[in-house]
């Protein structure tokens, strides 16, 4: 049992599971081409892989089955971590790696919650164009404007959305970069054109993941600043009066 155990929180078997999550990837990136690759982008990814043959998605299947076993080695470690160095080490060192670990399964559930719940819609709309929110609440485009550089190219667009049919005056502009938010759906623009008359491509995009995968990146972030500060202490460089063994049980 104590074999098992050792094996299943090695550095081994989560290496061993990284190089299997590239190389399933690396294989669908070459595979994955024609009309199944363009709706990947606009359905959430179970319901993708539902309709999609299994010829064509397994190494979409096989990732998402070496990322579940990912998340479980992730969580084995953090607890023999956590068992190892419960009152032998101080709050930093003990912290430091359970905020990477957490940081990474909170972007792996993100990317779940996503992939469940998403949802992609895009629209094609001129001036005066009336649209609704998948939750209901409509939406005009009031103005849409395009600029062009001399030699015909774009270099800007951007849209005024009446966002309040009892109050016209109540407007956003929303731009490549600034779209407009309510009740958890964003409302892009993808681009626009004035000729032969004003007309934009709209998407409206839900993301319910997005907050819990910015957590679990600052959470990495953080853990990962820690770890390489207990690493420089290590070393001898903030603390030259620790001696090495010492430092060693600080970050091991």
């Amino acid at each position: 049992m104590k074999r098992l155990w050792n094996a299943l929180i090695s550095l081994e078997l989560g290496l061993w599971l990284l190089a299997l999550l590239c190389a399933a990837m690396a294989a669908g990136s070459f595979q994955l081409k024609g009309e199944y690759a363009a709706a990947i982008n606009f359905m959430p990814l179970f319901a993708w892989l539902a309709e999609v043959p299994a010829a064509h998605s397994w190494w979409l299947w096989l990732t998402v089955a070496l990322l579940a076993l990912l998340a479980v080695h992730t969580l084995l470690c953090s607890a023999e971590t956590l068992r190892l160095r419960r009152g032998r080490a101080g709050l930093m060192p003990l912290l430091a790696p359970q905020l990477v670990h957490a940081g990474f399964l909170l972007i792996v559930t993100a990317h779940l919650v996503s992939a469940l719940g998403a949802s992609v819609q895009q629209f094609e709309v001129s001036e005066g164009s009336l649209l609704r929110l998948p939750d209901g609440r409509p939406f005009a485009v009031a103005a849409i404007a395009a600029n062009v550089s001399p030699m015909g190219m774009p270099i800007g667009f951007s849209g005024e959305l009446a966002i309040d049919p009892r109050d016209p005056a109540q407007r956003v502009v929303i731009s490549p970069n600034h779209p407009w938010f309510s009740g958890g759906y964003g409302v892009y623009i993808k681009q626009a054109e004035m000729y032969p008359y004003p007309r934009a491509l709209l998407e409206i995009h839900r993301e319910p993941g997005a907050g819990m995968a910015l957590a679990g990146a600052i959470l990495f972030t953080i853990g990962n600043v820690m770890v390489l500060r207990l690493r420089s202490k290590r070393d001898g460089v903030a603390r030259p009066g620790v001696n090495e063994a010492e430092s060693e049980e600080t970050v091991t």
